[in-house]
């Protein structure tokens, strides 16, 4: 729950949620843990969109204005035209969608708080249920298979993470 408060609220975990859901309903010896587990996950996200949301209802045209003119109005377009749908479509598209761009976009251009809740509400229920469905499925051969390559898929992550990172960098510093 506080790995998904903290990846939602801003934070950057490398889908950090999603493995550790993965690794504690695929060890639990209670199938039925996947109860408890989906809806913490749930709740942890929940509340984490709504830093970044409420960020974007105080003043967040400032930090909109680090993206792009053209990524601006796309995802403006899409909030506007499909509401509470592209909200719930970018919590659980996996990264590197620009979930973080819908959350505090949708603070921006004004989505209801209610439309805005349960749109973060059910994408993440259905992200994460879906996470727990295959970890049930495959049990330890998901697990066996996170621990035998987790050093490989880090070094990956960090890579990415370090590229993404010098992108942006190029990009605002070509804007100057």
């Amino acid at each position: 729950m506080g790995l998904a408060f903290v990846d939602s609220a801003g934070i950057p975990t490398g889908g950090g949620p999603d493995w550790v859901l993965l690794v504690m309903v695929s060890e639990s010896q209670l199938r039925m843990d996947l109860l408890l587990f989906v809806p913490a996950a749930v709740l942890g996200s929940s509340l984490g969109c709504l830093v970044p949301y409420h960020l974007g209802r105080r003043g967040g045209h400032l930090l909109l204005d680090r993206f792009e003119v053209g990524r601006q109005a796309s995802v403006r377009d899409k909030i506007d035209r499909y509401g509470l749908w592209a909200v719930a479509f970018s919590v659980v598209a996996p990264p590197p969608y620009p979930m973080k761009l819908f959350i505090l976009s949708a603070g921006v251009f004004g989505m209801p708080l209610s439309k805005f809740v349960l749109a973060v509400v059910m994408g993440r229920t259905l992200r994460y249920s879906m996470v727990g469905y295959l970890a049930v499925c495959y049990g330890e051969r998901a697990t066996e298979l996170l621990r035998t390559n987790f050093a490989t898929l880090a070094a990956v992550l960090a890579a990415l993470a370090v590229i993404a990172l010098l992108v942006q960098t190029v990009r605002n510093r070509n804007r100057a």
